[in-house]
């Protein structure tokens, strides 16, 4: 079972003392993270004011820092229409990373299905090489995932909770890996919650066996509202408590 890091989300860098913004900060803290368990890192890389980017150059600074410290750990970006709400400017600045060299490119990146075009976003990543995390918020996303023709070409299914209360949020869990599972479509999932409900998803998903996530984009504090000090102590907290059967 996978465990991603997830460095800094949308997050403003006021917002926590060890935010990562810049490709050097993400790069220490996605080591910190990896040596205490994460296999894998999720990013919304930034540009010189410290704005959220899908700019190739600001993409491939952040994925190249975070590769020299973690060689050979998968490193993912967001593609959050908050970020260029305009389909097409936004599509063709993801179209561009395919320009980028090996080691700068990504290798996947998250689709949120409840976008407008996200199949076009998507069908961007594939053509460009890169992996597609597609991300179901809502039960009116399953149908949208299976009737895309490439579905089955995802790298993995994000099932995304939205409920700030723990039981909401695992309910809408367990509503939403039940209707993907009714579809047939066989591609892992990566369960997560946000928030209030981001401790009891990913103790959810590690009992019924889903890859999972934490980080600071998903919660600031630890289950018992402590303020947890970074990534890693988020990380190491995760496996301490809900550990892989495996490790």
């Amino acid at each position: 079972m996978l465990l991603k890091a997830c460095l800094n989300g949308a997050r403003a860098a006021t917002a926590h003392p060890c935010l990562p913004v810049t490709p050097e900060a993400l790069a220490r803290e996605a080591a910190a993270c990896h040596a205490a368990g994460a296999g894998a890192f999720h990013v919304h890389p930034r540009d010189a004011r410290g704005a959220e980017s899908l700019h190739a150059a600001d993409i491939g600074a952040a994925v190249v820092a975070i590769r020299r410290a973690c060689p050979g750990v998968p490193v993912g970006v967001s593609t959050g229409a908050w970020m260029l709400p305009d389909v097409e400017a936004r599509r063709a600045r993801i179209a561009a990373w395919a320009t980028l060299s090996s080691d700068a490119r990504p290798d996947f990146a998250s689709v949120n299905l409840s976008e407008s075009s996200w199949a076009s976003i998507a069908d961007t990543l594939l053509d460009a090489g890169i992996g597609v995390e597609a991300g179901v918020w809502f039960p009116e996303d399953v149908p949208r995932l299976v009737s895309w023709p490439r579905a089955s070409a995802c790298l993995r299914v994000l099932v995304e909770t939205q409920a700030p209360e723990p039981e909401a949020a695992c309910q809408q869990a367990r509503t939403l890996v039940d209707a993907l599972g009714a579809t047939g479509l066989q591609r892992p999932l990566l369960v997560h919650g946000d928030e209030g409900g981001a401790w009891a998803v990913l103790a959810w998903a590690r009992q019924h066996g889903f890859d999972a996530r934490i980080g600071l984009e998903d919660t600031l504090v630890f289950p018992d509202g402590r303020a947890a000090p970074d990534n890693a102590a988020l990380v190491a907290h995760a496996w301490a408590t809900s550990p892989d059967p495996s490790r």
